[in-house]
């Protein structure tokens, strides 16, 4: 069931203030997209909550805060009209979307790391040609299905193809079989689908890489400073959990004489350096003798070299925990966020 804005903005949810000012962010409210990006919020700590309009709802602990649950044509809509001030959306329908006029809506993280697929040309497996330029060679109108006409229309009049553009819904992966068109413009993530439908990808099909971005609307951001605050906000969460999901915190304990020792021995191995250094503390033991604790960031990838090499210069008992959140001094996107607004 679809709602209309007047709809959604006539709910209060039961934690609002009625005289608070509500800053609202739209996230897809169906399929993969929405899934992933619940799950995303949460992960950067954002504890998402409904009451009992199911459209409606609030992150937990953030006040002023309302989330709307809705398809993600009507986010961009939204954030386009200044309904919603931040959404979230994948980067293939919004540029779809707002190809004619890209300038009400700021992109400020391009890429949150899920949702990724690719928009892609595909032909029947039994055709011959395998790029754009063997196309041409066809000579014959070829009918085209694509849920995306405007971003179909721009990449085959760059490549100069004869074409008719059939819009269409669903699963258009069927089309071709069908004799609904020729070939398809569709979105891909793992190409399971295609293989089923006997079609297969151009090597230079791919029209758009795609994935989940963070969107706002431009007017907002510079007017409101509230809502810029929100902003730096859901930035600064968004890049320390991404940040952090490639890292381990190592903790161990090793004898030495002084911490200054324990870390020339350490800068003497890239895998031991951390992200700025170690942290080194003396533990106080009750066997006596002089022990330290080190605690240092390490790339996931790099945790059996890291561990190996802290055992050369004689560390025990190690222990390897999830590392959360990685803050930086100041979000560059931020920054660029701050750039984009001055220059527009």
């Amino acid at each position: 069931m679809n709602y209309g804005v007047e709809e959604i903005m006539t709910v209060n949810n039961e934690k609002e203030n009625s005289n608070s000012q509500l800053i609202r962010i739209g996230i897809p409210s169906k399929g993969r997209m929405a899934s992933e990006t619940q799950e995303f919020l949460e992960s950067c700590g954002f504890k998402i909550r409904r009451n009992r309009q199911q459209y409606i709802g609030w992150l937990e602990g953030i006040p002023n805060i309302q989330v709307v649950f809705q398809r993600q044509k009507d986010i961009i809509s939204g954030v386009f009209n200044g309904n919603l001030a931040f959404g979230i959306v994948g980067l293939d329908i919004l540029t779809e979307l707002t190809l004619k006029d890209p300038d009400k809506i700021v992109i400020i993280h391009d890429d949150l790391e899920f949702g990724n697929c690719t928009l892609e040309v595909s032909i029947p497996e039994n055709w011959e040609e395998n790029s754009m330029m063997d196309l041409n060679q066809r000579n014959q109108a070829l009918r085209v299905a694509s849920k995306f006409p405007l971003l179909t229309n721009e990449f085959f009049n760059k490549h100069q193809l004869d074409y008719e553009l059939i819009k269409a819904e669903g699963t258009i992966e069927v089309a071709p079989t069908l004799g609904y068109s020729d070939i398809v413009v569709e979105l891909v993530s793992t190409g399971q689908t295609l293989k089923d439908n006997r079609l297969k990808r151009l090597s230079d099909g791919c029209i758009l890489k795609s994935q989940a971005c963070f969107i706002a609307n431009r007017k907002i951001l510079k007017q409101n400073l509230a809502v810029l605050d929100v902003s730096r906000t859901f930035l600064e969460y968004f890049e320390a959990t991404i940040r952090a999901k490639d890292y381990v915190s190592v903790f161990i304990n090793i004898r030495g004489k002084d911490p200054q020792s324990i870390a020339q021995k350490m800068f003497t191995n890239d895998s031991l350096k951390g992200l700025q250094g170690p942290t080194i503390s003396p533990v106080i033991s009750s066997e006596g003798g002089s022990w330290f604790a080190i605690h240092i960031i390490v790339e996931k990838e790099k945790l059996t070299e890291t561990i190996r090499a802290l055992r050369e210069i004689g560390g025990s008992g190690v222990v390897v925990s999830p590392t959360l959140f990685i803050f930086e001094e100041e979000p560059k996107r931020y920054k660029n966020l701050l750039k984009n607004l001055e220059d527009n």
